[in-house]
């Protein structure tokens, strides 16, 4: 059986994937858990609707991604159901609102 050529990651949109799911969780975390916000609704509902097409667009990258198996079923519309209580997710989120 002949090997299928490993698809070339892309490092720049692998790179954006990741910083987008970060968004996404620490915020869903501040806005879910924390019931407080220090970005707008707006801008989150645009980096969610930005990683969604990330996801769509670039699948490869998507599967290298550091929070890929919570993101699986994402679609942009909330982030109730993130791992919103990881003990990253929730320090990070403290950490911004003491900043």
């Amino acid at each position: 059986p002949k090997k299928r050529p490993k698809a070339k990651i892309d490092e720049r949109i692998l790179e954006l994937i990741n910083r987008r799911e970060r968004q996404v969780l620490i915020h869903a975390n501040l806005y879910y858990r924390q019931n407080t916000n220090i970005i707008s609704d707006f801008t989150y509902d645009k980096w969610s609707h930005e990683l969604v097409e990330l996801i769509q667009e670039h699948p490869n990258e998507f599967r290298k991604s550091a929070w890929y198996s919570s993101f699986m079923d994402f679609d942009g519309n909330t982030g109730m159901d993130l791992p919103l209580t990881d003990p990253w997710v929730e320090s990070t989120a403290s950490h911004l609102l003491k900043i």
